[in-house]
């Protein structure tokens, strides 16, 4: 089994190109130029090898003003992306500043999908600050740290897929820092 570890912020992980990871490359071109992101839930443990399937990919995203939004939507979709309803102005204050996550996916490709959600809660933000980079193949991208999703997917999700996820991480990823665990716990415990 490969073991992961994370040194100073950082993963380097050796591994094929997956489909997957392909179109979540394509999409995170475009959003970080407008927006700080991490991605959360079943792709990080996906990534890492979990064999499971998956229709989409969470991101967070930090807030950001509509007029940056706007050109994050208005380049996707001359890259030929597609979102869940045709009208930036709608998604960013109808959706994304109502708390309703949106959808990005290739078009006439909506098997995979990029779900983003503007990070609004504490244990969201936090997560920002405690990311770390995730490079393979020349690539970079940024995950929620470790040890939040293991919290996460063990104390709050719960669902079997989810609790297999959380022991997936723990058997893959060297030197998991316990105490941070629950501490996680604690914050999403607290939003509940």
């Amino acid at each position: 089994m490969v073991k992961f570890k994370v040194i100073d912020g950082v993963v380097n992980v050796d591994k094929e190109i997956t489909k997957l990871d392909e179109f979540t490359l394509g999409v995170l071109d475009i959003v970080k130029k407008y927006a700080d992101y991490l991605i959360i839930s079943g792709y990080v443990s996906i990534f890492f090898g979990r064999a499971r399937a998956t229709e989409d990919v969470d991101i967070f995203i930090k807030n950001l003003p509509y007029a940056a939004f706007k050109q994050l939507y208005d380049e996707s979709v001359n890259k030929g992306y597609e979102w869940t309803i045709d009208n930036s102005h709608e998604l960013y204050f109808e959706y994304l500043k109502n708390k309703t996550p949106v959808c990005i996916w290739r078009k006439s490709f909506p098997l995979l999908r990029i779900e983003m959600k503007i990070a609004t809660k504490p244990s969201q933000l936090i997560q920002f600050q405690d990311r770390i980079a995730v490079k393979f193949k020349g690539n970079e991208f940024f995950m929620a740290n470790i040890e939040s999703q293991i919290a996460y997917k063990r104390y709050i999700a719960k669902s079997d897929k989810d609790l297999a996820d959380a022991r997936h991480l723990e058997l893959v990823f060297e030197q998991i820092d316990q105490a941070k665990i629950g501490h996680y716990r604690k914050l999403f415990e607290a939003e509940l």
